[in-house]
């Protein structure tokens, strides 16, 4: 993800006025730590105790998208109609491939 983050960086000819920007986007889309349940906990609840277990993570899950997303929509203003252009391109394609295996965008954990 650096490395893509690195090549992004330097399509859209960051200035010198964006950096903090920038920088503020790139540490809001880190990935978070995820809570896992723990597998023998889980197990021991009750069916209503795992599905307010599961609501809790959804709607954290949910918390995350929100703030990235406002992350993101911050970053965008600070663009130029051309970056703008350049970023619509390349946060397509990040979508797509992002981050599978890792729980990314795109990452169905089967189990």
């Amino acid at each position: 993800m650096e490395r893509r983050l690195a090549a992004l960086k330097l399509k859209l000819q960051v200035s010198g006025a964006q950096e903090s920007a920038w920088t503020a986007w790139t540490t809001a889309m880190k990935p978070a730590q995820r809570q896992r349940p723990d597998r023998d906990a889980f197990v021991k609840m009750t069916t209503p105790e795992r599905v307010d277990a599961m609501k809790a993570m959804h709607t954290a899950r949910a918390a995350e998208m929100d703030r990235r997303g406002e992350a993101t929509k911050t970053f965008y203003a600070t663009l130029s109609a051309d970056q703008k252009k350049v970023f619509d391109g390349e946060s397509l394609r990040f979508g797509k491939r992002g981050n599978r295996g890792n729980g990314g965008p795109g990452h169905h954990h089967r189990g």
